[in-house]
């Protein structure tokens, strides 16, 4: 059986049952079906939520889907000790997508007048949010002039029944894909995937170079082909086994106005005109889950971090070759803060990593550079050496006007940050620290019973990964 959502929520059930849950009671889609997911995160439970019965639609919500890592590196089949590393090699294995002629997604097809997006339990998150918004699909287009199928995520505000806004970020293939067809005055043909299996969500916004099939890269986290099928009122190939799929296209030069909108900064995007799409179709399974993105939360954060971390750590390690790992942080939503561990050959080696991390991401404004001997998961180890291996005279320096988010709720226009470097690795003046010996060797159960062990409580340890 091809891998999609289903089959990931089986094993879930199967396996890990804590790790989904599924709510009876009726809820709606506007505020709290979203505010039944940001309590379970107020008490440090991270849970993919299935919302069997969501009022205004006889479909069911699935919420939080991508908010563990290692429920995702599960997805992945990666070890979680090792993510960065197995990513990477993982997502190196391209595999071409394979046609079929039909699939589960064309149980239901709705064409023309009959187009409604109502019938979505489409979700309202945050108090200021302009209205509901699709945000946890990903929008397909194809390049006129390179031919490769890109995807992405991105924000959709239900504008009229059969019309989307879409806000691209300024350093989106996809945006640069739509000044192609801006400029030649054509309409950009677009579909919206909605719930699949999480390998091939996080294939979807990984960070590929133009001319590269993000189908094939999807395919490659899958382990196996992507299934695509066509679409009915576009020219455009969709995969076959997911649960939605939203048709249109984008009219050359149409804008309108759209947000505020709670973005993934934990800020709300401000109002602006954007292009919209014009729905034309759309087609489900017949008993289809909506899948949402949950954006400023950990659901979308977590999503975005796989790219970033093999996009970086490609850039550092061919700047610096003792460069071994590389996190970036929950505490820095995702996006703003990226450890790099090391093993530093030579004084200055911390500083190139930093120029070198900032040039493959430009979200990036704080970049800590530590010894192999801290756990990068981990913001207390990072915090200590920062604390204990920094003289901020000297190892932390400030780069001025440098490119950034334009969703940074620090930049100044247009999308101007400064940017900061932290040294926080050994230097040759600094004292030899304290050590036990024999910690690593030690088995506790040689002392205590394992269910004298088990009792002990533990302290909270900031550990990010979760």
């Amino acid at each position: 059986m091809s891998k999609d959502l289903r089959t990931f929520i089986n094993i879930l059930e199967r396996e890990t049952p804590e790790e989904i849950i599924h709510i009876k009671r009726e809820v709606s889609p506007k505020f709290e079906a979203p505010a039944v997911v940001a309590k379970l995160e107020k008490m440090g439970k991270f849970p993919a939520v299935m919302f069997e019965k969501v009022r205004g639609s006889q479909y069911r919500l699935l919420m939080n889907m991508h908010a563990s890592v290692k429920r995702m590196c599960r997805a992945l089949e990666i070890p979680f000790e090792n993510v960065t590393a197995a990513y990477r090699e993982l997502e190196e294995k391209r595999i071409k997508p394979k046609r079929v002629s039909d699939g589960p997604v064309k149980e239901v097809v709705i064409k023309g007048d009959k187009v409604d997006l109502g019938i979505l339990p489409i979700t309202t998150l945050h108090e200021l949010d302009a209205g509901a918004y699709v945000d946890g699909g990903l929008l397909v287009s194809r390049d006129p002039e390179l031919g490769h199928y890109n995807l992405g995520v991105f924000r959709h505000m239900v504008q009229k029944k059969d019309q989307l806004g879409a806000q691209f970020s300024e350093t989106a293939q996809t945006h640069y894909i739509h000044k192609k067809y801006e400029r030649e005055g054509k309409r950009m043909e677009v579909a919206i995937c909605i719930g699949h299996h999480p390998a091939f969500n996080i294939g979807g916004v990984a960070n590929t170079s133009p001319g590269v099939d993000q189908y094939e890269v999807c395919g490659a986290l899958m382990r196996e082909p992507v299934e695509l099928v066509r679409c009915e009122t576009v020219d455009l190939e969709v995969p076959a086994n997911c649960e939605v799929v939203i048709e249109g296209y984008m009219p050359p030069g149409v804008m309108e106005y759209e947000a505020p909108y709670g973005e993934y900064p934990g800020t709300y995007g401000r109002r602006r005109l954007n292009p919209v799409i014009k729905v034309t179709a759309i087609t489900m399974r017949h008993d289809a889950i909506y899948q949402n993105g949950f954006s400023g939360h950990r659901d979308n954060l977590v999503w975005g971090m796989f790219n970033r971390l093999n996009i970086i750590y490609r850039f550092v390690k061919h700047a610096v070759p003792s460069v071994t790992d590389i996190n970036m942080t929950l505490s820095g939503r995702c996006r703003y803060i990226c450890v790099v561990k090391t093993k530093k050959t030579v004084e200055g080696e911390a500083k190139n990593a930093v120029f070198a991390a900032f040039a493959a991401d430009p979200f990036l404004k704080f970049v800590i550079v530590v010894d192999d001997d801290v756990n990068i998961h981990n913001d207390v180890e990072v915090m200590h050496a920062i604390a204990t291996r920094v003289r901020a005279d000297e190892d932390i320096f400030i780069v001025p006007n440098a490119k950034g988010s334009p969703l940074d709720p620090t930049v100044r226009e247009p999308a101007m940050v400064a940017k900061m470097g932290i040294d926080a690795t050994r230097k040759p003046y600094h004292p030899e620290e304290i050590r036990v010996p024999g910690v690593e060797e030690l088995r506790l159960e040689d002392y205590l019973e394992k269910a004298v062990l088990d009792k002990i409580p533990a302290a909270p340890s900031f550990f990010t990964f979760i």
